[in-house]
């Protein structure tokens, strides 16, 4: 029996894992859901194994399913690029732009970015992702991705590495705590409040531990949370204290959340990536002079 998975199949297989069961898949893709799991069957068939079971109600991945998941999943992005491509041809637009950012700066840099991209071109459809830095340097190799927009990753064998803008560290404290009405404070004064660290194995969290460390600060951490838009979540209810990057400060939409600049400077550098072996797109070239132009007026 042949064994070779069409794309139809893979992405059934994948609505399930998403969706966690055969009626959120069927709502996935719009498909009854005895269509959805007589597919199913017919892999396993197929494949002469079984993929899912259930657990406390919902369909779990065995782990031969979870061994294929990474490359299902990235067959799903190829295939939208696929689409993307197809309809532009179609309707005559000028295709799409993909591209990656870290959160912070995809919430507090990017938004006039791509307003005034889309302003000019506004034929190209932007496919936006955000991810950790990792990953998103895998996207951008694998062409899976054109541009990245980065902190701190400043040099790669088979990436073009653009240097963007510079920010830096700040602090988010509560607004009823003794430091709110502050014009600045010290590392010192921080590291008296329980710590809420944005990721104590990730760049901004390491970063303003290594600073807090330098000095011979005791620290308490209550909480350690990927990305700084978490860590003003739980500033805002008074959990704690953070250090977190001044993009995401800018946009601060926690009413009880203050954002105090730091008398010690921790330096951020952003950076966009590309692949080094691969022609950038005109749209990517214009989003790149378009990032450069509003980052030099706002400073």
């Amino acid at each position: 029996m042949n064994k070779r998975l069409n794309y139809r199949q893979t992405e059934i297989l994948w609505a399930i894992v998403m969706a966690g069961s055969i009626s959120g898949a069927a709502r996935l893709l719009n498909i009854s859901q005895p269509a959805v799991s007589r597919m199913l069957g017919q892999v396993e068939k197929q494949l002469a194994t079984k993929l899912f079971e259930r657990v406390r109600g919902k369909l779990q991945p065995t782990q031969e399913v979870r061994s294929l998941f990474d490359e299902i999943e990235r067959a799903q992005r190829v295939m939208g690029r696929i689409n993307d491509i197809a309809d532009s041809l179609a309707d005559c637009s000028a295709g799409s732009l993909n591209m990656t950012a870290i959160p912070s700066l995809m919430h507090g840099l990017l938004p006039q970015v791509i307003a005034r991209f889309n302003k000019e071109m506004p034929n190209v459809m932007l496919r936006m992702h955000t991810d950790i830095v990792h990953s998103m340097v895998e996207l951008v190799l694998q062409g899976e991705v054109e541009l990245g927009f980065v902190v701190f990753l400043t040099e790669h064998p088979y990436l073009t590495v653009l240097p963007l803008t510079q920010g830096r560290m700040v602090a988010a404290v509560p607004a009823d705590s003794d430091l709110a009405d502050r014009k600045q404070v010290t590392l010192a004064e921080i590291a008296q409040y329980p710590q809420i660290v944005v990721g104590s194995r990730m760049p901004y969290g390491m970063l303003s531990l290594s600073a807090m460390d330098s000095q011979g600060l005791r620290y308490r951490i209550c909480a350690d949370v990927p990305w700084s838009n978490q860590a003003c979540a739980l500033v805002n209810i008074g959990m704690g204290v953070a250090i977190i990057d001044e993009f995401t400060a800018s946009k601060n939409l926690w009413p009880n959340v203050r954002m105090i600049p730091l008398k010690e400077k921790i330096p951020l550098q952003v950076n966009i990536i590309h692949a080094r072996d691969r022609a950038l797109s005109e749209a990517a070239q214009r989003f790149i002079q378009i990032s450069r132009e509003y980052v030099s007026n706002r400073q």
